[in-house]
C-alpha cells in the first residue's frame, strides 16, 4: 500500500514541478510617459564647479506629471534648479517641476536646469553619461546626454 501512495506522490510532484519549468511570461517595462531630448552636460569651466545639464522634456500622457528628482551618472549629487526674481535674479534649487499633458519644458540656460555636483574625472568632453528622472509615485525614466566642454556653445 505504500508502494501506491508514494507512486502517486512521484507521479504529483513530478506533475507540479514540470509546471515549474515553464518560462514565466515576459514581462516588459512600461513605456515612460515622459521622453528627454536634445540632452547635453556642459563641464564647469573651473575644476570643483558644478556642471549644468540641458534638455527638453515631454509629457506624452493624459495626465500632468511632476518630475522630483534628478540623478546624473559621474555626479555625487544633482539638483533641479530654475533662475528665481527676488531683489535680483537668483539661480536656486527647486523640489519639483510638473510638465501638463502634451507639454515639452526647456531645461535651458538662464531658466529650468540640473546641476550636477562633485564630478567624476571620467566626465570628459565627447562622452557620454546617464541622466535618471525621478517622479512622484517613484517612477524613473533615464537618458543619456552629451558631455561637451564649458566653451561650447550652448
Amino acid at each position: 500500500m505504500k508502494s501506491i501512495y508514494a507512486a502517486v506522490a512521484l507521479g504529483l510532484g513530478t506533475v507540479v514541478l514540470g509546471g515549474c519549468s515553464e518560462k514565466p511570461a515576459e514581462t516588459q517595462e512600461a513605456a515612460s510617459p515622459l521622453s528627454a531630448t536634445d540632452g547635453k552636460l556642459f563641464l564647469p569651466a573651473v575644476e570643483g564647479n558644478p556642471a549644468a545639464v540641458y534638455f527638453n522634456l515631454k509629457n506624452d500622457s493624459d495626465r500632468a506629471i511632476a518630475v522630483r528628482r534628478a540623478d546624473v551618472e559621474g555626479a555625487a549629487r544633482a539638483e533641479l534648479h530654475d533662475y528665481m526674481e527676488y531683489d535680483d535674479t537668483e539661480m536656486g534649487s527647486i523640489g519639483m517641476v510638473t510638465i501638463e499633458p502634451g507639454d515639452t519644458v526647456k531645461f535651458e540656460p538662464g531658466k529650468k536646469h540640473v546641476m550636477a555636483y562633485d564630478l567624476s574625472p571620467d566626465l570628459k568632453p565627447e562622452s557620454v553619461t546617464s541622466v535618471t528622472l525621478t517622479m512622484a509615485g517613484g517612477d524613473t525614466m533615464s537618458f543619456d546626454v552629451d558631455v561637451l566642454p564649458a566653451d561650447a556653445e550652448r
